[in-house]
């Protein structure tokens, strides 16, 4: 070892190839690994951009709750889709689903289904709400559910 250190001729050819080589793939292994980070940063930028536009409908829905005597008046600006009648979504002994057609805006499309209670129920002034956000362009999806009380502010 000390023989090879002494030696002033310096590096062979097929050395410095093969350093290279080793370099070349170490760096290779190393920029895939940054391509797969990029992707997933952009993939998670997306489902928390559908997660905000789905908080943000949900309050929308919370806040017409308030003053609402029905469930139709939680679904302003949805058209209830008649020829497909959606199935239930909740765990909850809901009574009657009301699945809406997708609603698009901006880049985002909203599916928002209600579930109503049996008259005779605990719940019967409550509906259930589900609503999916897909990002248009990448199809990330995010989902917010919850039962809201109908006129609460009374």
């Amino acid at each position: 070892m000390i023989k090879y250190l002494k030696n002033n001729q310096g590096m062979s050819l097929i050395e410095v190839v093969a350093a290279l080589l080793i370099i070349g793939i170490v760096l290779i292994s190393f920029f895939g690994l940054l391509i797969q980070s990029n992707k997933t940063t952009h993939k998670s930028n997306d489902i928390m951009d559908a997660t905000y536009a789905a908080q943000v409908k949900m309050e929308e829905i919370y806040n017409a709750s308030g003053g609402a005597v029905s469930y139709k008046e939680l679904a302003g600006g949805y058209t209830l889709d008649e020829e497909n009648p959606g199935t239930t979504l909740s765990s909850l002994p809901t009574n009657q689903v009301y699945k809406y057609v997708p609603h698009e805006e901006d880049r985002f499309t909203y599916y928002l289904t209600l579930e109503t209670f049996p008259a005779d129920n605990t719940y019967k002034n409550a509906v259930y709400v589900h609503l999916e956000v897909v990002e248009n362009s990448t199809n990330s999806k995010a989902t917010m559910e919850n039962v809201y009380i109908l006129g609460r502010a009374k």
